[in-house]
This record gives C-alpha cells, structure tokens and sequence, in this order.
C-alpha cells in the first residue's frame, strides 16, 4: 500500500512539473509550534498544510492568496486521587491571507514574504473529569492574523521555509450568565518545505 502511495505521489509531482511552467502555485508542509498565549491546554502542533496561488508578478514583489490549516492535539490525564482527568483537546487552526513575497536582488533564492488574513480556531474536548463526567465540547473563536516568512530555493520548485503567525484572538465565554470577552496573542513559528508548480 505505502509503495502505491508513493508511486501515485511521486506521479503527480513529475506530472506538475513537467506540465506548470509558469509557478502560480505552491504546496507546503510545515511543523507549527505554540510561542504566545497557550490555546486550551497548550496542545502541540503536530501539522500545517498550505497552498498559495500567485497572481501578480510584478518581478521584484509576487502578489498572492493562499490558505494553511494546522492541528495541534493533547492527550490530559491526571490518575491522581482525589482528581481523575483524561481527555483528548484538538485545535485546527484555518488560515486564508493574501501575502506578499519578494524576490531580494542580488540574492535571487532568497524571498521574504508578508501576509495579513484571518484566523479560524476550532477546538474540540472529549473525555472525562472527576467533576464534570463524560463530556464532548467545541468552542470556535478567531481573529487578525500576520504572517512573515523567509523562503530559500533549493531548486526552481523546492523550497525550504520560515515564518511566524501574530494571531489576535478575540473570544466571548459565557461564565453565571455573564459574557466574558477574552483577548489573546497567539503566536506560531512554522518550518518547512515546499513546491512550486
């Protein structure tokens, strides 16, 4: 199964390639971690997944809109008496922005880039407590979001890359009938790689 997987990948890849000569788009795999305000329990990221698409070349500086969606999950358990806890937390992040990305003169296979969107934030608690009994939450909350990224070219299409996410999350609970508005700094440092085609 794993060797049809790659075949298929590995496929695609060349296809693209081959085919996309004017590099409009780019795919990107990334490891996010938490380095602001902590979401819930502080889960760890585990992915972040991009796609842009460039549609202005006005050679020095690419204009752009793209879109990355990252998970960060825990597992919290607590086997002390008198306190029993064990359940799982997972925040998806979805990200839409419009950026910017830079071509350095002089230094053609670096790209700094600056993106300003919105941030998406889901979360989700299922398990359960000593106090509260089996339990399945979500709660959704969101705000501004600016990116910075530094991106150097391996090749013409691979790439490896840097960036960090400002997220200025608002968010309203609701505790003995009162609302409570909660304010937020999330940030997120993200290294990866990517492929244009």
């Amino acid at each position: 199964m794993k060797k049809i997987y790659f075949l298929t990948v590995s496929v695609f890849f060349l296809s693209v390639g081959l085919f996309a000569q004017d590099q409009k788009w780019s795919v990107e795999a990334n490891y996010p971690i938490s380095v602001g305000d902590e979401i819930g329990n502080d889960a760890p990221g585990l992915l972040d997944f991009g796609i842009k698409y460039r549609f202005l070349d006005l050679k020095i500086v690419k204009i752009g809109a793209g879109i990355n969606a990252s998970v960060f999950k825990k597992n919290i358990s607590d086997d002390f008496e008198p306190a029993f806890t064990d359940f799982d937390e997972t925040n998806w992040l979805i990200q839409p922005k419009i950026f910017a990305e830079f071509t350095v003169p002089g230094i053609q296979k670096l790209h700094p880039s600056v993106g300003l969107g919105y941030t998406f934030l889901e979360s989700h608690f299922k398990g359960e407590d000593y106090f509260f009994g089996s339990f399945d939450n979500t709660g959704s909350s969101g705000g501004i979001n600016l990116n910075l990224g530094l991106s150097y070219d391996i090749t013409k299409r691979l790439f490896l890359q840097a960036q960090y996410d400002y997220i200025r999350e608002k968010d309203t609970y609701n505790y003995e009938g009162q609302d409570l508005k909660v304010k937020r700094n999330l940030g997120y440092l993200k290294f990866g790689v990517g492929f244009r085609f």
